[in-house]
């Protein structure tokens, strides 16, 4: 009766874990400045389409905030040519606190773990409540809407791309 009892009780334990660890993070990132959406790996879209994909993963908290690291400090120099910003269009390494972020992640196909960072400015409200459900994509908007990828294993963004206006 007493293993019977253990048994049943290790079980419990284990599923208590389980659910209150399943809460913790629901992929929902809520930092200093920072609000955004981790998708899992198993999230699929046809808005976008990344040709060096060896696998997907999905990114932890930790992966986000370097990644995010990495944006403030190197963005300022890949956004040189400051195309489709200012005037009404934000210049983006100045407003960073000012987007909502979504984040894919992959290992491309030289094994390095790839973030792909969705950029949307917050004024959408609309925009903000389907944060967790879709890929946020919109044509034109200028520098309201862009995306950059981060190498995590070499430490460097690239592929910035800046919505364009019309």
């Amino acid at each position: 009766m007493n293993v019977k009892f253990l048994i049943v009780s290790v079980l419990i334990a284990c599923l208590l874990v389980s659910c209150v660890q399943s809460k913790l993070f629901d992929g929902c990132i809520r930092e200093k400045k920072i609000e955004g959406y981790i998708f899992p790996k198993e999230y699929r879209s046809s808005l976008v389409h990344f040709d060096d994909v060896k696998e997907r993963y999905t990114p932890i908290k930790e992966d986000v905030l370097r990644v995010e690291q990495l944006i403030k400090e190197q963005l300022v120099f890949i956004n040189k040519p400051l195309i489709n910003q200012g005037g009404n269009c934000p210049v983006i390494h100045k407003n960073l606190s000012k987007y909502a972020r979504q984040y894919i992640g992959y290992f491309d196909q030289n094994n390095d773990k790839i973030i792909w960072v969705n950029f949307f400015i917050r004024r959408e409200k609309d925009q903000l409540s389907k944060l967790n459900k879709d890929l946020i994509f919109v044509l034109d908007g200028c520098s309201n809407y862009w995306n950059v990828k981060v190498n995590l294993n070499k430490g460097k963004l690239y592929d910035l791309r800046i919505n364009g206006s019309s």
